[in-house]
């Protein structure tokens, strides 16, 4: 019923998609109609504005006081880092450029120099 609610037929979308912030890829809104760019840790979502599932999040509403909206959360609830627009999950080791190593742990992140600094 919700659904019948927020979704018009047919759907209404823009002539040119939006442009996404890095990071953040082009999906279907909840209603299945239009692209729209997907929401990252910690923005704000609801039915029509989904998270990033190839990131692992989805819409959480358990932080929300009722009738408030909801942010992109991990499914489990794990920690996460967010760098340069993606987002990596508790644990997970990256690479941000050829000259770091990094870990996201706790909500944060460590790195280490990948080459050695030749100082004269």
């Amino acid at each position: 019923q919700v659904c019948a609610q927020l979704c018009r037929r047919p759907c209404y979308c823009p002539w040119v998609p939006p442009r996404c912030p890095r990071g953040s890829p082009l999906v279907l809104d909840g209603c299945g109609c239009c692209k729209i760019c997907a929401r990252r840790l910690g923005e704000p979502c609801d039915f029509l504005h989904v998270c990033d599932q190839s990131q692992g999040l989805v819409c959480d509403y358990s932080t929300a006081p009722a009738g408030t909206g909801a942010t992109c959360n991990f499914e489990d609830d794990e920690e996460g880092c967010e760098v340069n627009g993606r987002v990596y999950r508790d644990g997970e080791i990256f690479q941000p450029s050829c000259k770091l190593q990094c870990r996201c742990l706790d909500g944060g992140f460590t790195c280490i120099p990948l080459c050695q600094e030749d100082v004269r």
